[in-house]
């Protein structure tokens, strides 16, 4: 009788503990998507970005992101561009490199650059660190990694020939001025830093309402350029 009492609870228990131990492994894959504003050369762009990641543990997270930043209105910087007399162009910074300039050339009036727009795309690889609290719901946690940004820059240059008249020809007759448009499109790949961290809120035991704080640098180019990007998402944990 008492063996067979014994036994009945042993199988009773199994159950419980198979469940306590699967409990425990926090193993798995995530997924988030975040919706953010980027300021980069103090202009605020909207921003999206996706990661894919596997829980090692509770605390550790490796995570594959990737960020868009469809509209970059930052675009070209500058450089010493001259309009030669033969109407080419040419530009002593690095965004865009055209005919040699002659020894003859205007520089008044300057040029103008607009529709100034651009691309940024980056991916990183990133370690998660969760930061474990009292409480389940809520969950800080920090970020860290690096990866390459893909960064493509466009503007209109557009620069006008002023009237040039002779005064001491009878009848004088002005000559309209001329206005040349060219695109100008520059691409460059830089290496990417990424820092930051954030916090999630659990909804349920498998997704959360995330707040995000990134700082990414990129090392390249003329410049090293630094970018924060704030935002909030949704995080599913399979």
């Amino acid at each position: 009788m008492s063996r067979t009492v014994v036994l009945v609870c042993i199988l009773l228990f199994l159950p419980l503990t198979a469940r306590a131990a699967g409990s425990d492994d926090d193993r798995g894959a995530t997924a988030g998507v975040t919706v953010s504003a980027t300021n980069m050369q103090s202009r605020t762009e909207l921003t999206f970005s996706g990661a894919f990641g596997y829980r090692l543990s509770r605390i550790v997270e490796f995570e594959l992101e990737v960020t868009v930043v469809p509209k970059l209105h930052s675009g070209f910087t500058g450089g010493a561009i001259i309009q030669t007399a033969s109407g080419t162009t040419d530009t002593l910074s690095s965004f865009y490199s055209g005919v040699p300039a002659s020894s003859l050339f205007t520089i008044f009036p300057g040029p103008v650059l607009s529709n100034r727009s651009g691309r940024l795309v980056v991916f990183s690889n990133n370690v998660r660190i969760d930061i474990p609290t009292t409480t389940t719901r809520v969950t800080p946690y920090f970020v860290a990694g690096g990866g390459v940004a893909h960064v493509r820059k466009t503007a209109d240059y557009s620069y006008t020939f002023p009237a040039i008249t002779n005064p001491f020809v009878l009848p004088t007759v002005i000559p309209p001025q001329r206005t040349f448009t060219e695109h100008l499109v520059s691409t460059e790949t830089d290496l990417a830093l990424t820092l930051g961290g954030g916090v999630d809120v659990w909804i349920n035991s498998h997704t959360a309402v995330t707040a995000d704080l990134r700082l990414l640098r990129l090392l390249g180019g003329e410049d090293d350029q630094n970018a924060g990007r704030f935002g909030v998402g949704v995080r599913y944990r399979f």
